[in-house]
């Protein structure tokens, strides 16, 4: 049964705001719940598979491009260390007096989320990459640098199941990441505490522009609920990003199964169990609290956990029970831009 909880209304000073990696699938009341398990390496699956592959099906020297396996090495790398040190901030950010913001831990925090959301973008760009690996370049070729073009362009019936699985993500990514990078967005912060008992709180973030003179969350991104302009909660957020960086790998060794005919399931794997440092990454994304923001308690919630295995546990929509959001104020921090003075609030 998937738990969810209506919007609680709050007090905010004056104001009111309302095996393998396999992934299993199977239904629970109206939900299609996708189930990701991995081993005790807690890596995708996609990278114990490639340097296993027989390079036969490979033509990453035609394409100019590396070999698969430290392709994506380097491109999960980047995304544990970018989440590393959002981590490492954000138990800092926890301890302080959010009467009293500190401006230099919100400013590490929302730059180091920042970092984090690149990496994934970048991601996506590796698999691409990688994916395009196991096309062979045909001889009417049809040129283009942005890999995600090139593989519609030359390779559309192979990877037409691929875009179709992860075109929700990459539109997430795509409009929070073009908005950062090419539109001078900014990122600004959101803490729901308890005033009695500040560690009771839910932290996040939203991407904002001018709008009419005033910096408002931008709604392609985040929605408006009931008029109320929203933005999203660290643990929903990173939770999400994560259970796709993980069922991305499962959507590729798809392809290479049914599109370029490779029998992954020959394939002889051993598996170490993860560093110590891994498993406390994941503990700590664990520990985030799980308050939400109000209006995500409308939205499926997705859910990381070590388990008792010592294995990970992905599953969107998750199954786990999220806690109602009772926090009694609110405070945004927003960078200035040394010009516009006005800011809207959020679920207000």
């Amino acid at each position: 049964m998937v738990t969810k909880f209506a919007p609680q209304s709050c007090d905010c000073g004056a104001n009111q705001f309302f095996t393998n990696n396999k992934i299993s699938i199977y239904n629970s009341l109206d939900y299609n719940v996708m189930q990701i398990q991995t081993d005790i390496d807690l890596s995708p699956n996609l990278q114990k598979y490639l340097p296993r592959l027989d390079e036969s099906f490979m033509y990453y020297n035609e394409h100019g491009i590396k070999h698969p396996s430290p392709l994506y090495n380097v491109s999960l790398s980047k995304i544990e260390d970018s989440l590393q040190a959002f981590l490492e901030v954000l138990s800092k950010y926890n301890n302080q007096d959010f009467e009293k913001v500190d401006k230099e831990f919100n400013g590490q925090l929302l730059k180091m989320y920042k970092d984090f959301l690149y990496a994934c973008r970048e991601h996506l760009d590796d698999c691409f990459n990688i994916i395009k690996i196991f096309i062979k370049p045909p001889q009417d070729i049809k040129k283009e640098r942005v890999q995600f073009r090139w593989l519609q362009l030359n390779a559309r019936e192979q990877t037409k199941d691929i875009f179709r699985e992860i075109d929700e993500y990459k539109k997430y990514l795509d409009n929070s990441v073009n908005e950062l990078k090419h539109n001078n967005a900014l990122m600004a912060g959101i803490a729901f505490f308890d005033s009695q008992n500040g560690s009771n709180n839910c932290l996040g973030y939203f991407i904002g522009n001018v709008i009419n003179g005033a910096y408002a969350p931008v709604e392609k991104i985040h929605p408006k609920l009931q008029d109320k302009y929203t933005g999203f909660s660290f643990r929903r957020d990173l939770h999400y990003n994560l259970f796709n960086i993980f069922r991305l790998s499962e959507v590729i060794l798809d392809f290479l199964r049914e599109k370029i005919g490779i029998n992954i399931n020959a394939i002889d794997i051993k598996t170490n169990a993860a560093p110590e440092k891994k498993k406390e990454m994941f503990r700590k994304v664990m520990e985030i609290s799980r308050i939400h923001f109000p209006d995500e308690y409308l939205k499926s919630v997705p859910s990381v956990v070590l388990n008792e295995k010592k294995c990970l546990k992905l599953e969107y929509p998750s199954q786990l029970s999220i806690k109602p959001n009772r926090l009694d104020r609110v405070v945004i921090t927003l960078p200035g831009d040394g010009h516009t003075r006005e800011f809207k609030m959020l679920y207000m």
